[in-house]
C-alpha cells in the first residue's frame, strides 16, 4: 500500500509538472523555431571580407566562431595529426554548451564521415553514416498523445532517448585519427563552461522569448537568469554552465561515453529521474539499450561527362536510417536530366524546374521512416531512387517545359502521407589537411527542446518525440498521418535533415554542407546544390541569396523576400500557378567549398550569425 501511495504520489507530481509547462505553449505556435526578436534576412550584396573564410588546410562552418575557433586552435592545430572527425566532436559539443536552445547531448542527430584515405585510426576509412538520432523509449506507442495536447512539445513525455553522446564517441572511435585522446576533445568545452562567455545577440534574442518560463522554473534555468532572478541575460552579459561542464569533465576523465548511458552511474541515474520527475516514461534501460547505427552513405553519381565541366562526374554521400537522404537524392536525379545554366538563378525556365523537383522531393520524402528495426531499406524508398519515378518526373516537367505550369493539383506529386513538420537544428562541416571531411546536423528539436533541463548535470533534453506522426491527425486536405511514422518502441523518428559531402571528378572532397531549419532543411541544401553546380554560383552569394521552399502540402511557395526577388520574378513564379508567400528565414546553410588551393568557409551569418574559421 506504501509503495502504492509513493508511486500514485511520483505519478502525480509528474503531470502536475508537465501541466506547469505546457500552460506556457498552449498552442503550436508558443514553442517552435522562430527566432522573432533577431533580423534574418537575405542579401543580394553579402560583404566577402566579413563573412568568406578561406584556408589551404582546410575549415570549419557552424552556427558559433567560438566553436571553429575551439576546435582549430586546440584540436586541429595542437595536435599535429588530429582530424575532421576528432575536430566535431568538439565542435558538437561546444555548439550544444553554447547554443544549447538548438542542440546538445540531451538531443541526437547525423554524421557523414568521407575520409581522404590518410589520417584515420581505423584501417577501414572508407565513408561511414552515423544515425544518433533518438530512440523512442520502451513503454512508446502511437496513441501516447491522445488527450495530452502540448504533451509530445512541452514536458518529459516529449523526450526521446538521447543519442548524441554515443554518435560522437562513435564517430571519434570508427573514423577519428587515433593520435588525440577523447578527453582531450572534450576539456576545451569544458573550460569555456566554467569561464563562461558573453551572451550574443541570438542567445539574448530566444532567452527573452522564453523569459516567464525560465523565471517560474528558475531552480532548473537559474544559469540563464540574471543575479537579480528577475530577467534573463542580456547582451553582453557572463553565461556560464557549470554543471553542465562538470558533467563532461567526469566524461573527460571516463575516456568514454559510458556514464552517460550506464543506468548505475551518477550521470545516468540524474537522466532517468529527471525525465521521469518531468512527465517521461525513459527507463533505465531504454538508456543502457541505446545503439548508434552505422552504415554506407547513400550516394549517387550526377552530371557525368565534359558537357558538365567544370561541374562534371561528382559523386554524393548523404544520410540514411530516419534522415531525408534518400528524398534529396531523389531529387538530384532528377535535375540531373536537365543542363546547366549559368547565371540561371531565378530565371523562369530555371525557377520552374528548381520548385518541380521540390515538390517531387516532398512526395518522395512521404514515403520515409526509420527502418533500422527492419534491417534493409524498404521497397517503399528504393521507388523513389529508381529510374521509374525518376523518368516519371522529368516526364511531367518536360511536358509543360513551354508553358512553365506547375501540375494543377498536389495529388499529381502522388503523396502517400501528411508529413510531420520537424523542427530545429544546427548543422556543421569540418574538411582537414588530409581532405576527411565530416557533414554532422544535430538537434534538440524545439527551441531548447522539451524545456526539460536537469540542475543536476546541465543537461537540456530534446523533444524529439513531436517529430512522429501521430493518428487522427490528418490535415485540411483530408491526408493521413504517415504510418511509417508512427510511435513505437526503438523507433526512430522521420527528421529533414540530409548532411551531404560531395567529391569531384578526381574522387577529393569538393563540398561538406547541410543545413538546420525543420522541414526547410532538405530543399535548402538542394536548392544550394543547384546554385553551386548547375549555375555555377560562388559559395558566398549561394548562401547569402533569398531561398525559395516548396514542401507540396500546404501548397504553396515560400519566399524569403518578395522585394529581393523582384516584381517580374514573382510574377513569373505565381504565372506558372504557384501561391507565392513571403516567410521570414527558417532554415540556416552551413558549407566548404574547395576552391584552387584552398578552401572557401561560409556560415549562414545572415540568419543565425554564424561565422567561419578556415586555416
Amino acid at each position: 500500500m506504501v509503495a502504492l501511495k509513493s508511486l500514485f504520489l511520483a505519478v502525480s507530481l509528474a503531470s502536475l509538472a508537465a501541466a506547469s509547462s505546457q500552460r506556457f505553449f498552449e498552442t503550436e505556435s508558443g514553442h517552435n523555431i522562430d527566432i522573432k526578436p533577431l533580423p534574418r534576412d537575405p542579401t543580394l550584396t553579402p560583404n566577402a571580407s566579413q563573412v568568406l573564410r578561406t584556408g589551404r588546410s582546410g575549415a570549419i562552418s557552424s552556427d558559433s566562431e567560438t566553436c571553429n575557433r575551439l576546435a582549430v586552435d586546440r584540436i586541429l592545430k595542437k595536435f599535429e595529426h588530429s582530424n575532421a572527425a576528432d575536430a566535431a566532436v568538439t565542435v558538437a559539443l561546444c555548439l550544444g554548451m553554447k547554443n544549447f536552445f538548438s542542440s546538445g547531448v540531451g538531443g541526437g542527430g547525423f554524421a557523414v564521415f568521407v575520409g581522404g584515405n590518410k589520417n584515420v585510426a581505423e584501417t577501414d576509412s572508407s565513408p561511414l553514416f552515423f544515425d544518433f538520432r533518438e530512440r523512442a523509449p520502451g513503454l512508446s506507442h502511437k496513441e501516447m498523445f491522445d488527450n495530452k495536447p502540448n504533451a509530445s512539445q512541452v514536458g518529459g513525455l516529449a523526450v526521446g532517448v538521447p543519442g548524441e553522446l554515443k554518435g560522437l564517441y562513435e564517430l571519434y572511435e570508427k573514423r577519428g585519427s587515433g593520435h588525440v585522446k577523447w578527453k582531450d576533445l572534450l576539456e576545451p568545452v569544458v573550460e569555456l563552461g566554467i569561464k563562461g562567455w558573453p551572451v550574443n545577440e541570438l542567445t539574448e534574442a530566444v532567452l527573452k522569448m522564453y523569459e516567464p518560463y525560465f523565471l517560474e522554473h528558475s531552480d532548473d534555468w537559474s544559469f540563464v537568469l540574471n543575479s537579480d532572478k528577475n530577467e534573463t541575460l542580456q547582451y553582453g552579459d557572463t553565461m556560464k554552465r557549470t554543471a553542465f561542464a562538470r558533467t563532461l569533465q567526469e566524461l573527460a576523465m571516463n575516456g568514454t561515453a559510458a556514464p552517460f548511458y550506464d543506468p548505475t552511474h551518477r550521470i545516468g541515474k540524474a537522466i532517468v529521474k529527471k525525465v521521469k520527475e518531468s512527465g517521461g516514461i525513459i527507463t533505465e534501460s531504454d538508456l543502457e539499450n541505446y545503439y548508434v547505427n552505422m552504415s554506407k552513405p547513400l550516394s549517387t553519381k550526377i552530371r557525368a561527362g565534359w558537357a558538365n565541366v567544370p561541374n562534371n562526374d561528382l559523386e554524393v554521400f548523404t544520410s540514411s536510417g530516419s534522415s531525408s537522404g534518400a528524398a534529396l537524392l531523389s531529387a538530384l536525379k532528377i535535375l540531373d536530366h536537365f543542363p546547366s545554366a549559368k547565371g540561371g538563378d531565378y530565371t523562369p525556365q530555371q525557377a520552374y524546374i528548381l520548385v518541380e523537383c521540390m515538390k517531387y522531393m516532398s512526395s518522395a520524402r512521404s514515403r520515409l521512416g526509420d527502418y533500422s528495426l527492419e534491417n534493409k531499406m524498404p521497397e517503399r524508398i528504393q521507388e523513389v531512387l529508381e529510374a521509374n519515378w525518376t523518368e516519371t518526373a522529368v516526364k511531367n516537367i518536360n511536358a509543360n517545359l513551354e508553358t512553365l505550369k506547375t501540375l494543377a493539383s498536389w495529388k499529381d506529386y502522388k503523396p502517400l502521407y501528411e508529413l510531420t513538420d520537424p523542427h530545429g537544428t544546427t548543422h556543421f562541416s569540418v574538411v582537414d589537411k588530409y581532405n576527411n571531411a565530416v557533414s554532422l546536423t544535430s538537434t534538440v528539436n524545439l527551441l531548447f527542446g522539451s524545456l526539460v533541463h536537469d540542475q543536476e548535470t546541465g543537461i537540456l533534453f530534446n523533444n524529439q518525440m513531436e517529430d512522429f506522426s501521430q493518428p487522427q491527425r490528418s490535415n485540411a486536405f483530408g491526408l493521413a498521418p504517415s504510418v511509417y511514422n508512427f510511435a513505437e518502441p526503438g523507433k526512430r523518428p522521420l527528421s529533414s535533415a540530409a548532411p551531404v559531402v560531395v567529391l569531384n571528378a578526381l574522387g577529393q572532397t569538393d563540398l561538406v554542407i547541410g543545413a538546420s531549419g525543420g522541414s526547410r532543411i532538405t530543399p535548402s541544401i538542394f536548392q544550394t546544390l543547384v546554385r553551386l553546380y548547375w549555375y555555377d554560383m560562388p559559395l558566398l552569394e549561394t548562401i547569402a541569396y533569398p531561398r525559395v521552399h516548396h514542401q507540396l502540402l500546404p501548397d504553396q511557395l515560400e519566399v524569403e523576400s518578395l522585394k529581393l526577388l523582384g516584381k517580374d520574378t514573382v510574377k513569373s513564379l505565381r504565372q506558372m500557378g504557384h501561391h507565392v508567400i513571403e516567410e521570414s528565414p527558417k532554415s540556416v546553410v552551413n558549407a566548404i567549398k574547395r576552391g584552387v588551393g584552398e578552401w572557401y568557409a561560409v556560415s549562414d551569418y545572415w540568419r543565425k550569425r554564424g561565422m567561419s574559421v578556415a586555416y
